[in-house]
């Protein structure tokens, strides 16, 4: 069975990330932080509004990403809690937590590969890097 995208293709990144199940394009974070950026929360309510149509039939991955600075525990345990801190906003928002696993993946999911070091990036691909998505499973 083929996923739909999670919501308008205007939120989704581009036509790999589709292709990959990758959803919901602009939840983004600041550097060596789990707080969610001001810009993130229509993003997220919308992906509220749409997982709750789901109801119980369909889970979803909660994907937390890293750029390449700091050591991978940091990365590793900033990623899971960029995961959970969105996993805990969409359950407040009245998702339930049976459809949703939050995962960290660190530095091993770059939107930008080249960016490993993260010093031979442009600032902007370093941001993108530092993000969450879901993942239809």
């Amino acid at each position: 069975m083929s996923k739909e995208p999670l919501v308008s293709s205007n939120m989704v990144g581009n036509t790999s990330d589709v292709e990959e199940n990758k959803y919901v394009n602009g939840i983004k974070f600041q550097l060596n932080k789990d707080v969610i950026g001001d810009k993130s929360f229509n993003y997220l309510d919308k992906a509220v509004e749409i997982i709750k149509t789901f109801g119980s039939q369909e889970r979803f991955i909660v994907v937390g990403a890293t750029d390449s600075r700091g050591s991978a525990i940091f990365n590793k345990n900033l990623s899971q809690s960029r995961a959970d801190i969105v996993v805990k906003y969409l359950v407040n928002k009245g998702v339930p937590t049976s459809v949703l696993t939050a995962e960290g993946r660190e530095k091993e999911d770059l939107k930008y590969v080249e960016c490993d070091p993260a010093t031979k990036c442009l600032e902007w691909k370093n941001e993108a890097n530092r993000r969450v998505y879901f993942v239809a499973r």
